[in-house]
């Protein structure tokens, strides 16, 4: 049996937790970099002295965080699925998400096979920011801006 979901009633409070959402992960992916940068300064020992865990807890942060890629140099994310992120949680202004989505170094399309699945990871092609647009990351007009700059 299928529910239909109604849309919610206030645009503000399914805005406010949009934002809320993509604000914690994308504090978690900045927690994790910042373990992988303060393992080059401190000893686990010492960081779970600073965040109050075990010594074997660190261990095991630290082999979480080794799989978050880093920041691409020049931009504030590491993706354009993680800029469209950090603009929904309000950490980057609408400019400037236009300006490194227009900027961003896209990976290839990715290829499909005879059968219309997909052969290659879609992560860093432009299908990043078709998808922000599904997930109500970023707006059409965004969207239409940085393609504009991009076929301009």
């Amino acid at each position: 049996m299928s529910q239909n979901i109604d849309p919610p009633r206030d645009a503000a409070v399914a805005a406010q937790l949009l934002r809320s959402r993509e604000l914690a992960e994308v504090a978690l992916l900045d927690y994790k970099r910042t373990l992988k940068a303060a393992r080059q300064q401190m000893t686990q020992v010492q960081m779970a002295k600073v965040l109050r865990l075990s010594q074997p807890a660190v261990a095991k942060a630290l082999q979480r965080a080794a799989k978050v890629p880093d920041v691409v140099a020049g931009f504030n994310a590491a993706s354009p699925h993680e800029l469209c992120q950090r603009f929904a949680a309000g950490m980057i202004g609408r400019e400037e998400v236009i300006l490194e989505l227009a900027a961003w170094p896209y990976r290839s399309a990715p290829k499909f096979n005879e059968f219309g699945e997909l052969e290659s990871d879609i992560a860093g092609t432009f299908i990043d920011v078709e998808n922000a647009v599904s997930f109500g990351l970023i707006d059409e007009s965004i969207y239409e801006d940085v393609l504009n700059r991009l076929t301009a």
